[in-house]
């Protein structure tokens, strides 16, 4: 949210090094993505029938994992190897971008046969979430939830670029050990930790936030859809019929220890929820010491290794 793919551009070197590839995708609305349509946008800004919710949520989905198959059939993508240890894809759903992610798994029912084969042969221990609100998942806002967007105090032509800064600090929780959401760290980041957003270069900022029209449909689009968001996520972590599809799925949520209170409730969230719904064979669920939301620019070796590691 109010960063487009290029906050992703420091891993492609790293990749390259490492015999790996990052393709950074922008969601729709973001700079270089197909623009939605003047229907489409109308119900992820206004909401509408569940039934027209859940058919727009299954077409981003759907989108994505047509782009993921058709760059397989042209780059020639290696499979998975038997051993596990090379080929395949890890997909990475970051921040709002997770939802999309989720999408494109709980959507695959969805695509030809041919093409959910192909897929099922790529994707194998790879959905990574990182740092997911709880809302991004359908579980409620917590009571203590303050971001600068839903600020009134703030006027409103500054909230979004408030938010870009207010998201890049470092946030010095209480005990997380306690799972207590007041003693988490809502509004005030560190002072002991430049943020990230004073550490990019001027000219890669005016390339990569985005504060204005490109931006403006996240807000409505995360409670409008906060339904389509829960059943996504319980598709694709608790139901057997995904493992069809994906035999070998294995989704890791991270949350950031130094990031916002939001990914650290969200990481307790799916935990909790995850007690109720029975547990799930393919799901690990994991606190990443000392990294921000914004690990991928601060240190993307570190963060890359980490999510090759997750295939492991």
């Amino acid at each position: 949210m109010c960063f487009s793919n290029l906050i992703f551009k420091k891993l492609l070197p790293v990749a390259q090094n490492k015999g790996a590839r990052v393709v950074a995708l922008n969601r729709r609305h973001y700079p270089g993505s197909t623009e939605y349509s003047a229907e489409e946008l109308a119900i992820v800004v206004n909401g509408g029938t569940e039934a027209q919710k859940d058919a727009e949520f299954q077409t981003r989905g759907l989108e994505i994992a047509t782009f993921i198959d058709n760059f397989i059939v042209q780059y020639n993508l290696p499979p998975i190897s038997e051993d596990g240890k090379t080929g395949g894809i890890i997909l990475l759903g970051w921040s709002l971008g997770s939802v999309q992610a989720l999408a494109t798994i709980s959507s695959a029912h969805a695509l030809s046969v041919d093409v959910r084969a192909r897929l099922g042969a790529y994707k194998s221990d790879q959905l990574v979430q990182s740092d997911p609100h709880p809302i991004l998942l359908g579980f409620p806002v917590p009571e203590q939830n303050w971001t600068p967007i839903m600020d009134t105090y703030i006027p409103q032509d500054l909230r979004l670029s408030a938010f870009g800064q207010w998201a890049t600090g470092y946030f010095d929780h209480g005990d997380i050990a306690k799972r207590d959401l007041d003693a988490l760290q809502w509004v005030l980041p560190s002072s002991n930790h430049v943020p990230t957003l004073f550490k990019i270069p001027p000219a890669d900022r005016a390339e990569m936030e985005c504060y204005g029209g490109d931006a403006f449909s996240d807000m409505p689009y995360m409670f409008h859809f906060s339904g389509q968001f829960k059943a996504s996520y319980r598709k694709a972590i608790n139901d057997p019929e995904t493992l069809k599809i994906f035999p070998a799925l294995r989704c890791v949520i991270l949350a950031g220890e130094k990031s916002g209170a939001f990914a650290v409730a969200g990481m307790w969230a799916v935990e909790d929820d995850q007690k109720e719904a029975g547990g799930s064979t393919h799901l690990a669920v994991n606190l990443v010491p000392g990294i921000n939301h914004f690990w991928h620019w601060e240190d993307p070796e570190k963060a890359l290794d980490y999510f090759l590691a997750c295939t492991n």
